[in-house]
């Protein structure tokens, strides 16, 4: 990163120089005048990069990282003084991104989300009966009335509501869910999922999500408060586990939930509000790699708010599904995220304080 930064600044002194020398041709001949440039988009950028690097705290960034970005932005500054040509504003602006691109990357904390982010939601739609994530996959979530087969005339649509976590948000409850198609990209050998959640009451059964439920993995909260994490492993063991702390998760109020699951080091981790809570490993509960094949159903559309499709319920669940045990979430579901690596303690830090309202 350093010897990028010291790119770009070589970069940017070097249009200072031609802007100089630019301007010195010009007033030694009128007949080779340049036509100046439009400063306008850069004079704007600089101003916005400015500001972002006087906001910045040794807190977010290496005091390094906060002093190279500020010289890059100092010497475009400079630069833009001159006369210009559009080329060279346009060189500018694009080295003042590229410096910009490079002082985000040592924030503590950085998610590289055009690398490692399958899906995330904001569900800020407001409207519809979809609702499509922010990736450059752009999956698309539609909604699901929940199984009239086990809850007649009870069951559900999933609801737009303004009092998301700032936003909108989505509402479920009697079996309202979001049915997403699969895509293999939704079997990593590692994961994280992270999702603020504001459960109206706290039960065994109360589903976040489910991708072929225990035959692949799934996430929700127990009676007692507590996140529970269910996942197939590569060899086909299956694991269960919880934070082992009771009352982690609040009824009525924002709680942001991360699981983790790390293949290669074999950990699983849970994070409740920011905090790291519980580590589970291979020697504490057999922790490995999650399966990369799902069979016994056949891969299933990821499920927001609930544990199965209509059809997989009708197939394999009501010799012992019931109105009082059916999976599904109550309450509000925001800001759910899936990414292929196990996001590290700092990330994950990061994320909840970037989130929180």
């Amino acid at each position: 990163m350093l010897k990028k930064t010291s790119i770009l600044l070589q970069s940017l002194l070097l249009i200072l120089m031609m802007s100089t020398a630019t301007l010195f041709v010009a007033c030694g001949d009128d007949e080779d005048e340049i036509v100046p440039g439009d400063k306008t988009q850069l004079n704007a950028l600089i101003a916005d990069l400015e500001a972002m690097a006087n906001s910045a705290t040794i807190a977010d960034y290496p005091q390094a990282a906060i002093d190279e970005f500020k010289a890059a932005i100092q010497t475009a500054k400079t630069a833009a003084q001159g006369t210009l040509t559009q080329e060279q504003i346009n060189n500018l602006i694009t080295q003042l991104n590229e410096a910009k691109a490079t002082f985000e990357s040592k924030a503590y904390g950085y998610i590289d989300e055009s690398l490692y982010l399958i899906m995330g939601w904001h569900f800020d739609e407001g409207e519809g009966t979809t609702t499509t994530d922010y990736s450059s996959n752009h999956y698309v979530g539609t909604f699901k009335r929940g199984s009239v087969d086990v809850l007649g005339n009870e069951a559900l649509m999933p609801t737009w509501t303004s009092n998301g976590l700032k936003g909108k948000a989505i509402y479920y409850n009697k079996g309202a869910h979001l049915e997403v198609p699969y895509a293999s990209a939704f079997l990593p050998s590692s994961l994280t999922i992270s999702v603020w959640v504001k459960p109206d009451e706290l039960y065994e059964h109360n589903y976040i999500v489910s991708q072929n439920y225990w035959n692949g993995y799934k996430l929700q909260t127990q009676g007692a408060g507590k996140p529970f994490f269910t996942y197939k492993k590569a060899d086909g063991n299956i694991i269960d586990a919880d934070n082992e702390t009771d009352n982690s998760i609040k009824v009525g109020q924002w709680n942001h939930i991360v699981v983790t699951l790390d293949g290669t080091a074999k950990l699983l981790k849970f994070y409740v509000n920011g905090t790291l809570t519980k580590t589970w490993d291979e020697a504490t509960k057999g922790i490995g790699p999650l399966t990369q094949t799902l069979t016994n159903p056949d891969p299933q559309p990821f499920i927001i708010g609930g544990v199965a499709t209509d059809a997989e319920l009708l197939a394999n669940f009501m010799e012992w599904t019931t109105a009082e045990n059916l999976g599904y979430f109550k309450g509000i579901i925001d800001e759910l995220r899936l990414y292929n690596i196990a996001l590290t303690e700092g990330q994950v830090t990061k994320l909840y304080n970037s989130d929180m309202p």
